[in-house]
């Protein structure tokens, strides 16, 4: 491979930086991030008093950042970031420590991952910047400030997640997920029990933290196919049965067979 090959495909990778105190971790994340072949190490350091100085020297596309360390959190660092410069990437916190996630949230954050981290996690963190990477958000110490309708939510293994809802914090356990909805900037969860949430985020942007149990059946409805019950092909509705009552959730007709190719794969593998 020439050198001018092998610099173009670095230029296509994701530049990431990593802000970790502990040499081991940043050694294994850094080992990780580059394995995935998406993205190159630009910038790393043990150090959270150089990170600022880092960052404006290498302006990487997302940064790894660890939350707790001597003498500066990962907090402070995107505080002072937020004060000094008017870089922008999207920020991923790598922490030992799920209760961070809260306070992550209000720092529009672009994920949470829990340490040890997982390799599949982290590729698809690298996939879904790839996919959605344009994604506009402020870091700031008190709000968190997002293109309208476009937050993520900040803690995702595919089961829990965490959105900004209209009252507050909204926690959304995926395996009690029934199907959601869109209307307009919103997404409401509908769940086994009744209950309704609806979120500040798009439902493009909630279908990527999904599991492989949920599917789109048009532009405003994804369901979870571990409760789908049957297709009505007459009003084109996926229809769900929980004891005597019948919910159903709109399909368009050309995504029925890929409903339908979706089930035989998943029981295929189940």
């Amino acid at each position: 491979m020439t050198n001018l090959n092998r610099e173009n495909m670095d230029h296509q990778k994701i530049k990431a930086m990593i802000v970790e105190d502990e040499p081991e971790a940043l050694d294994l994340l850094s080992g990780l991030l580059e394995s995935t072949g998406l993205a190159t190490v630009v910038a790393s350091t043990t150090d959270p008093q150089e990170a600022v100085d880092l960052l404006l020297l290498h302006e990487p596309d997302m940064l790894f950042l660890d939350i707790r360390m001597p003498g500066k959190s990962g907090f402070d660092i995107l505080n002072e970031m937020n004060n000094q410069t008017s870089l922008n990437p999207h920020v991923v916190f790598t922490t030992a420590h799920d209760e961070y996630a809260i306070k992550a949230f209000d720092y529009a954050a672009f994920d949470y991952l829990l340490k040890p981290i997982d390799p599949d996690r982290l590729l698809e963190t690298l996939r879904r910047y790839n996919i959605n990477g344009t994604i506009t958000s402020t870091v700031t110490g008190s709000s968190m400030k997002t293109e309208a309708g476009r937050q993520q939510p900040v803690y995702n293994n595919e089961k829990i997640l965490i959105f900004r809802g209209i009252t507050g914090i909204t926690f959304i356990d995926t395996d009690e997920v029934l199907y959601i909805t869109a209307d307009g900037n919103y997404s409401s969860f509908h769940f086994i029990s009744g209950r309704v949430e609806t979120v500040t985020a798009l439902i493009g942007n909630v279908e990527m933290h999904l599991g492989k149990q949920f599917f789109r059946t048009g532009r405003s409805c994804i369901v979870n196919t571990s409760f789908l019950a049957r297709i009505d092909m007459k009003q084109m509705a996926c229809v769900f049965i929980l004891g005597e009552k019948e919910y159903r959730c709109e399909i368009s007709r050309d995504k029925v067979k890929l409903l339908m190719d979706h089930m035989k794969n998943r029981i295929s593998e189940s």
